[in-house]
This record gives structure tokens, C-alpha cells and sequence, in this order.
């Protein structure tokens, strides 16, 4: 399926990072799995896990799949989890959702998510 908008880019993970996950970026300018719903996501890294140095592509818009750590509803808002695993977003200050559920899921289900960080208030 096309996928327009796709933006990708790679970037070095600073600490292990597993695949399909939301990331954001770490002190030293790379990549670290989101842990909460408040970090400033930038992205979900691509299917393959990173080891610490590796090089992971971080899909920025466009769709991508993410791994449910909970249940979420077709068209609700994604977050972080304290894993970067995806969650339904939650109201409240801070909370920044990494985009939409392009299905439903639950945990450990892979789903399609359109990415469109925004603030959940």
C-alpha cells in the first residue's frame, strides 16, 4: 500500500531500542524509546530492534506500525508507555499523543498509526 508523506530518517540509538516503538531524542542527539506520555516524541522507529551505536530508522510522518502495550480504538490518539510501546493517549498536562490508530488493538497487537504529534488536552 502507498504510504505518502513518508518521511524516514536514520539516527544512532543510545541505548538499545526495540522495533516499533515511539522514540524520542536522547542527550547526546540520538534516538531512545519514549518512557511516558510526556516525553516529546519525534517519531516511531522502524521494525528492527537497534543495539546501542546501531544506526535506526525513525519513521517521522507518514503511517507506521507500532506495538500496543494496551487497548486503543480505531482513530483515537497513540502515546508512549514507559516502554514506548503505543497507549491510548490521556488527557492532561504535558501529554503528547504520537498520532491516530489507524485500527483497534490491544497489547502486543501491531497496528497502523498516522503520525501527527500533537498535545492531548
Amino acid at each position: 500500500m502507498p504510504n505518502p508523506g513518508l518521511f524516514i530518517k536514520s539516527f544512532t540509538a543510545e541505548a538499545a531500542v526495540p522495533g516499533r516503538r515511539i522514540v524520542k531524542f536522547g542527550a547526546a542527539g540520538g534516538i531512545l524509546a519514549a518512557a511516558s506520555a510526556t516525553n516529546l516524541a519525534i517519531g516511531i522507529s522502524d521494525q528492527l530492534d537497534a543495539k546501542p551505536g546501531d544506526l535506526q530508522d525513525v519513521i517521522m510522518s507518514g503511517s507506521a506500525e507500532l506495538e500496543l502495550a494496551g487497548t486503543v480504538t480505531a482513530g483515537a490518539p497513540v502515546a508512549s508507555d514507559a516502554s514506548g510501546l503505543g497507549v491510548a493517549a490521556a488527557a492532561g498536562a504535558g501529554n503528547i499523543a504520537i498520532g491516530y490508530a489507524l485500527q483497534a488493538g490491544v497489547a502486543g497487537d501491531i497496528i497502523d498509526v498516522a503520525i501527527a504529534r500533537h498535545s492531548v488536552t
